[in-house]
């Protein structure tokens, strides 16, 4: 099982002892009063932030071999220009530094030195680190090996156009980040905003004696400022969610993000002293 799955399982049963936790001290101290607001943000923080985070190591790993496999490639590509075989040079490939990639590459060499088959020993090549990109050069070298003419040539077009994808790739992120600055100077705002409210404002029209009234219901300053907060919760949440989306269509990606808003926000809340 991998390691963000473990920490979500983790996560989860930390979150179910603390709600646990929370209602017997409320119950039993009548100064505590049980407050749904805090409860379910911390229980959505502690799932959150430790699952994020082996998320966004695990993906930083993912990202980093397919970054290498061009590097891979363009290798086998100059080993084999001289006619040197492709089982040969995997095996000479596996002694560089390919990076999250280079457990793979040493797997298959070792495999070819015993004397398997490079179909074989390619016929998985990639599936552990889960990547499309990397499975897909696998099945290449495969083919290309069982052609057994102008590999260098394929291995250099392959290498080439899979560097334009990263490229392409790298450019998209750059681009998703001024989105995802953009989102947090929204949040940044908006929490401006409800702080003035809640500190300033509210307190104000409370004192005075202001309320809403219409349609039979009345309804005060405080169920005012509780819709804020819960307003200002979702934003946070919602935004760092948005950003995973935006950066490479994963919600996943933007898990850490939201968790951290999250925690943000009612650290706020609570500093101010309205949860």
């Amino acid at each position: 099982m991998k390691a963000k799955y473990i920490a979500l399982l983790i996560s989860y049963f930390a979150g179910i002892v603390f709600m646990v936790l929370y209602i017997v001290i409320s119950v039993n101290n009548p100064k505590i009063s049980f407050n749904y607001l805090l409860a379910f943000t911390v229980f959505f923080i502690i799932l959150f932030i430790p699952y994020g985070f082996f998320d966004s190591v695990e993906m930083k790993r993912f990202y980093e071999a397919e970054r290498r496999v061009p590097d891979f490639l363009r290798d086998l590509a100059e080993f084999t220009t001289f006619g040197m075989p492709i089982s040969e040079a995997i095996i000479r490939s596996s002694k560089s530094d390919y990076g999250p990639l280079s457990d793979e590459i040493k797997r298959v060499a070792a495999l070819i030195s015993w004397g398997i088959s490079v179909e074989e020993a390619m016929s998985d090549f990639g599936e552990s680190l889960e990547s499309e990109n990397i499975i897909r050069a696998g099945k290449i070298i495969v083919k290309a090996s069982e052609s057994g003419s102008n590999i260098s040539d394929v291995m250099t077009m392959v290498s080439d156009f899979t560097s334009q994808m990263q490229l392409m790739r790298n450019s998209r992120f750059s681009e998703m980040k001024n989105y995802t600055m953009v989102m947090m100077i929204s949040y940044g705002v908006f929490l401006f905003v409800i702080l003035a409210l809640d500190i300033d404002f509210l307190p104000h029209l409370g004192a005075h004696g202001f309320s809403l009234s219409g349609g039979g219901a009345t309804v005060s300053t405080s169920a005012i400022e509780t819709v804020f907060n819960i307003g200002m919760i979702v934003q946070g949440g919602g935004t760092g969610i948005l950003s995973g989306v935006l950066r490479d269509g994963r919600i996943s990606s933007g898990i850490l993000l939201s968790g951290i808003l999250l925690a943000v926000s009612i650290v706020i809340l609570a500093i101010i002293g309205v949860i």
